[in-house]
């Protein structure tokens, strides 16, 4: 939890003095599609090797907060998740699995006019926390904990506001996210540092993100 704290807190501090230069405000609100794969760990050694990794395909809603160069929203989503494990090549059955998230991203825009609509670059970061995880059968899982799961992710793209009135607007976001390893694959990494002659790397998690939803212009 001390991680997510110093996220959300730099998220603030940022956040902060980006909205105090902007010069305008607005809030709003919509849903969300989120898919990430290549979550994961790649092991070799001895002429063998193995894979393991998560796909995750989330549908939430998400409210954010917005000043001209900058854009914070927090978002509430259901993930489902497919484990997905190779040998030497060889496919494994898919395991499936569920989890309840709660995500935090900030993001630098730079607003162009175009008329009645507005087209902006976005470029910044989220943190995806997760909050409770079941298998397949419905079941908790708690060993490792959810939070082992989380991610920071790296996030690029673009968005576009289309002006109803003087306030009330539609914003569309398309981005490309890139994740960091969750703690559950470092950990596995870190555990076959100490076997000779294997090699163990996690791999960046990717995919895109997805917003639509109305917003309020101050």
């Amino acid at each position: 939890m001390k991680k997510v704290f110093l996220f959300l807190a730099l998220l603030a501090i940022i956040a902060t003095g980006a909205f105090a230069e902007g010069f305008s405000m607005a809030a709003g609100g919509g849903l969300l599609f989120d898919y990430s794969l290549n979550n994961g760990i790649e092991l070799k050694g001895g002429g063998e090797s193995a894979y393991m990794g998560i796909k995750n395909l989330s549908f939430g809603g998400y409210g954010f907060f917005d000043a001209t160069y900058a854009e914070l929203d927090v978002s509430f989503a259901y993930g489902s998740l497919t484990l997905v494990r190779e040998e030497n090549g060889v496919k494994a059955p898919d395991e499936s699995a569920s989890a309840l998230q709660l995500g935090f991203t900030l993001l630098g825009k730079f607003p162009i006019g175009l008329g009645s609509a507005t087209f902006f670059p976005l470029l910044g970061a989220g943190y995806n926390v997760v909050l409770s995880l079941k298998d397949e059968h419905g079941n908790s899982v708690d060993d490792p904990p959810p939070g082992d799961y989380s991610q920071i992710g790296i996030l690029a793209g673009a968005g576009l506001d289309l002006h109803f009135t003087e306030h009330l607007f539609l914003r569309a976001e398309a981005l490309f996210q890139l994740r960091l390893a969750s703690k559950i694959f470092k950990d596995v990494a870190d555990r076959y540092k100490n076997y000779p002659g294997v090699t163990a790397d996690t791999t960046f998690g990717m995919g895109p993100r997805i917003k639509i939803g109305l917003g309020y212009r101050f």
